[in-house]
């Protein structure tokens, strides 16, 4: 089977996310459809999906990956990623993220995952644990920030884009260039690109801009918590 990865139209997020989304999601992790649709309009909210080339003409949807982002496409999260059933546990699942991080459009995008230390049970625990292994083995980084949204706390992780350095060009240049940014894609491209330590707090502050350019003041101040735990 050839997999081919393409974006996803907005009549085809609308479709895939109003037919697969409650079967692949609980209900408390679905947004309203009416929702997406608005996110959609505003120009926040793009996909991918992944198909079996060889039967895309006649439909051939392997799994999906839906993304919120700002409106310049600068700061992306990873809001729904599925496959159907039939095609799971193949390694499907890393095939997708590595072909994503390869398109032109992608700057890279933060992962919530629920934080395991505050599972119920320790099935919960290791199930959580074992998701944050599939992000880290693919590529990302698992960072210190944790995030509480409506009650829920999540580790942040961050998925860069494949892209390679010019020539003769380090990161220092390229943040020169940008006129030292420390927004999502020159922090990915310094912890992609540089010796050292990731830099956290330009992290967190990248972050908080993007949950921002989502929600209204409002509701971030009543139910998100953004920070770095003392050691």
């Amino acid at each position: 089977m050839k997999e081919l990865c393409k974006a996803l139209t907005p009549k085809e997020i609308m479709a895939v996310y109003d037919a697969w989304g409650p079967e692949h999601f609980p209900d408390s992790e679905l947004k309203p459809l009416s929702s997406v649709k608005m996110l959609l309009e505003r120009g926040q909210y793009s996909g991918y999906g992944l198909y079996d080339g060889s039967a895309a003409a006649e439909g051939g949807l392997l799994g999906y990956a839906l993304l919120m982002h700002d409106k310049d496409r600068e700061k992306m999260l990873l809001d729904y990623y599925a496959f159907m059933e039939e095609y799971r546990c193949r390694g499907l699942g890393s095939v997708f993220l590595h072909e994503i991080q390869k398109q032109k459009d992608f700057p890279g995008c933060f992962i919530e995952c629920e934080a395991p230390e505050t599972a119920d049970c320790a099935e919960q625990r290791e199930l959580r644990e074992r998701r944050i292994r599939f992000y880290e083995r693919n590529g990302a980084v698992l960072t210190q920030v944790r995030a509480q949204l409506f009650g829920v706390t999540y580790r942040m992780l961050v998925l860069s884009p494949l892209k390679e350095e010019l020539p003769g060009e380090n990161c220092e240049e390229t943040a020169c260039k940008n006129g030292g940014e420390t927004g999502l894609r020159e922090t990915l491209q310094k912890e992609a690109f540089c010796d050292g330590q990731f830099n956290q707090e330009a992290f967190l502050e990248a972050l908080r801009d993007f949950y921002l350019s989502i929600y209204p003041i409002s509701v971030f101040e009543k139910n998100f918590r953004l920070w770095i735990p003392e050691n």
